[in-house]
C-alpha cells in the first residue's frame, strides 16, 4: 500500500508540489539514516547524507519515471549520495557508537548478559566492517532494510538470482568471520580470567 502511495507522492512531487516531500521524508529517513550509519558508523554523517538525498530527489525529481518504483530510486539515489561522499572521504577514521541516535530498546537487569550483547554487536559490526563497500551495501539493503530482491536486482542492475548467490555468499563470508571474532574474544576473555 505504501509503496503505491509513494509513487503517487512522488509524481506529485515532480509536478511541482514539493510539499509532500515532507511526508516521503518522514517514511524514508530513518531508513536510509540506518543504511548510511551501517556504511560510515558515523551517526552525524549519516544524517547529513539523509538531507543530501532529499536535496537529490528535489534536483532530480524529473527524472522519475511514471512506471518507476519509488522505493529503488530513492535508494539508487542513496547509493550515489554514499559513493559521491566516500569518493570525497575516502575512509574514515574513527567509529562512533550509535547510542544516541538508537532508542532505548529496554533495561536488561543482568549486567553479565548486557555486556555478552554489546560484545556480540560490537563483533558483528567489526564483521561487517570487514566487508566490501559493495557487499556492505548489499546485506544492508536486503538485511537490515528488508527489501525485495527484485528491488535489490534493480538497483545493482543484475537479475533476482544473482543477488540471491550473492547475498548467500555474503552471509557465509560474514558468518565466518564473525565466528573467528567470537573465538578470539573467548580466548581473550579466558586468558584474563587466568590473570
Amino acid at each position: 500500500m505504501h509503496l503505491l502511495e509513494d509513487h503517487s507522492l512522488m509524481l506529485k512531487i515532480r509536478q511541482g508540489d514539493v510539499e509532500k516531500l515532507d511526508l516521503l521524508y518522514r517514511r524514508y529517513s530513518r531508513r536510509l539514516f540506518g543504511f548510511f550509519f551501517r556504511m560510515t558508523n558515523e551517526g552525524a554523517t549519516s544524517e547529513d547524507l539523509v538531507q543530501n538525498v532529499f536535496v537529490r530527489i528535489l534536483k532530480y525529481k524529473h527524472t522519475y519515471k511514471d512506471d518507476g518504483d519509488f522505493e529503488v530510486w530513492i535508494f539508487q539515489l542513496a547509493r550515489n549520495v554514499f559513493k559521491d561522499h566516500y569518493r570525497k572521504n575516502k575512509r574514515y577514521a574513527f567509529r562512533e557508537s550509535m547510542e544516541p541516535y538508537e532508542q532505548n530498546l529496554g533495561v536488561v537487569s543482568n549486567k553479565q548478559q548486557e555486556l555478552e550483547r554489546q560484545e556480540e554487536l560490537e563483533n558483528l559490526k567489526n564483521a561487517l566492517d570487514k566487508l566490501s563497500e559493495e557487499k556492505r551495501e548489499l546485506i544492508t539493503l536486503v538485511r537490515y532494510e528488508k527489501m525485495k530482491y527484485s528491488a535489490v536486482a534493480q538497483i545493482f542492475g543484475v537479475s533476482e538470482s544473482a543477488i540471491k548467490v550473492r547475498v548467500h555468499r555474503i552471509i557465509k563470508e560474514l558468518r565466518a568471520c564473525y565466528l573467528g571474532m567470537d573465538a578470539e574474544s573467548d580466548l581473550m576473555s579466558k586468558s584474563l580470567k587466568k590473570e
